[in-house]
């Protein structure tokens, strides 16, 4: 543990992507969302229909997953940066002490649409999300908010602090003790920006996720 905070910089964004981030944090409500689960064929503790994924690898079956979250944020509008999470599992016990990553979301309320909290809280329900990471205007007293029936409880909040620029925290917060980072892994994309085709795809891709959900 001691080492990873040491190279806490190593899983973080470059000066450049900091700021643009900070600068987005400064100026609209964002999240951070994914739709990865450790088993992405389980429904424990969902209180939403998910829609359905046929590969039987988890992997494969996460990362489809996430490329139906991604069509639907970015069908509403959203701007989206996939990132990496990284979380300490068991942190309690130093001998199964280790780091985890996984693939993330990282969106910005580009329009300031009144509904974002609203349909990320939904998103996280629909993708069986243990919980959502909330951050309001300003990077202040950002939260996580839950969206299934384990922890921190269904509609439950989990204040994880302040996001501030300029400290070797930056980006890291800790949740229950477990420290949390995120690392720019790709640029930000909206719906406006994609080619005709790729605005079919996420159009259909999203109807087609949206439909099953109900």
């Amino acid at each position: 543990m001691e080492h990873f905070i040491k190279q806490w910089n190593k899983y973080l964004l470059s000066e450049s992507s900091l700021s643009r981030l900070h600068q987005h944090i400064s100026e609209h409500d964002t999240a951070v969302i994914t739709a990865f689960r450790n088993d992405p064929s389980s429904s424990e503790g969902c209180v939403a229909a998910t829609p359905p994924v046929e590969q039987e690898d988890p992997l494969k079956a996460n990362k489809t997953r996430n490329k139906n979250l991604k069509a639907v944020l970015l069908r509403k509008g959203y701007g989206v940066t996939r990132v990496d999470g990284s979380y300490v599992e068991n942190f309690d016990n130093p001998d199964l002490r280790k780091e985890v990553s996984e693939e993330s979301f990282f969106v910005v309320n580009l329009k300031d649409n009144p509904e974002f909290i609203k349909d990320i809280e939904e998103l996280g329900k629909m993708f069986c999300q243990d919980s959502v990471l909330l951050i309001p205007r300003g990077g202040t007293e950002a939260y996580l908010l839950g969206t299934n029936e384990t922890w921190p409880g269904l509609g439950d909040r989990e204040p994880v602090g302040d996001f501030k620029g300029g400290e070797e925290a930056e980006f890291m917060s800790r949740v229950r003790r477990r420290p949390f980072v995120f690392k720019e892994i790709s640029s930000q994309e909206t719906y406006a920006d994609l080619s005709r085709n790729s605005k079919w795809a996420v159009a259909k891709i999203a109807e087609r996720v949206l439909n099953e959900s109900r």
